[in-house]
């Protein structure tokens, strides 16, 4: 996925490197304040640039040039510009203790059409706020990068797990029918909150399809798919 391979002259030995794990850059030597800084930089850089470029087409000199550095420097804390963005989403989440709450309700007691359409508002601009490395992550995974799709699916986890559980009580309320999994209810309803963040935002008004109207369809499937009375 990398847009040009690293430089032989400047890259780390593969023998010294211990992974690009927070608080070690690839020589295996603790980052201190000032690597920290440096490090942050070069993620906040690669990420700004990638909200206008694709992945394969921001290379290291390009996030060296942009973060006032060398590539020198660049290659002491990432192999390549993939692995910038697998750092930067270590620290995005996909869900929240506001979400978990919401997912935990009782949805078959009356105002659960107000609770989707207040989950679905949560969880939309949850996901916009990491809109850039959702949509690189989520287009490289779908490329065949098993990197990325390893993070989607540790990221997707948390909320598939409070989703099965809501299906699953719906289900035992006998409000789902009892020849669908729990598990793949919950992932229908995941990959439709994950289109909806990534294509509603630029969904062009008219005809019935403007982001409002999406979110209030999402949330209607969302409320069905949980128990909520018709």
């Amino acid at each position: 996925m990398s847009a040009q391979p690293d430089s032989p002259k400047t890259r780390p030995p593969a023998s010294t490197t211990r992974g690009n794990r927070a608080g070690y850059n690839h020589y295996g030597q603790k980052i201190g304040s000032k690597g920290e800084r440096t490090r942050r930089l070069l993620i906040d850089t690669t990420v700004g640039l990638l909200a206008s470029k694709g992945l394969r087409d921001v290379s290291v000199m390009d996030v060296a040039r942009a973060a006032s550095t060398s590539p020198a420097t660049f290659y002491v804390y990432f192999r390549d510009v993939p692995e910038v963005v697998l750092a930067a989403l270590q620290g995005a989440s996909q869900t929240s203790p506001e979400l978990e709450a919401m997912l935990a309700r009782d949805w078959m007691a009356p105002g659960a059409g107000v609770a989707a359409a207040d989950f679905v508002e949560a969880y939309t601009a949850l996901w916009n706020r990491n809109r850039t490395i959702f949509s690189v992550r989520n287009l490289a995974a779908e490329e065949g990068d098993m990197r990325f799709y390893q993070a989607r699916m540790e990221a997707a986890g948390p909320m598939m797990e409070a989703l099965t559980a809501a299906v699953a009580r719906a289900q035992a309320a006998g409000r789902v029918p009892a020849g669908l999994a729990p598990r793949s209810c919950a992932g229908t309803l995941l990959m439709l909150l994950e289109r909806l963040s990534a294509v509603g935002p630029m969904t062009a008004e008219g005809d019935g399809l403007g982001y409002a109207q999406l979110k209030a369809a999402a949330a209607h499937s969302i409320a069905a798919m949980l128990g909520a009375a018709a």
